[in-house]
């Protein structure tokens, strides 16, 4: 239990570095890392693994505490048409 809340705090280091992470629609921020966590770590192996495996999973109860939560996942902006970018963009 302590290697997964070790993972949570490597998550949250995570987002507090790097704010605008790239995201993947529907599943947010913390679906993202857990997403790349659980394949890099799955490939790479020994320690490093380890603790990429522990923090996707980490990062994989927090988007699901997220969902529950708030109904979102946060960093998952494109339901909002505002965002969206429309059209073709011009060139300046």
């Amino acid at each position: 239990m302590l290697s997964v809340a070790m993972g949570g705090a490597l998550f949250g280091f995570i987002e507090k570095t790097f704010p605008g992470l790239p995201t993947l629609p529907i599943i947010g921020r913390a679906g993202t890392v857990a997403l790349a966590g659980h394949y890099i770590g799955k490939h790479l192996g020994g320690s490093l693994g380890g603790i990429l495996r522990d923090t996707s999973i980490a990062a994989a109860a927090i988007a699901g505490y997220e969902l529950g939560k708030d109904g979102k996942i946060s960093g998952d902006d494109d339901g909002n048409i505002s965002n969206q970018v429309r059209g073709i963009a011009s060139q300046v």
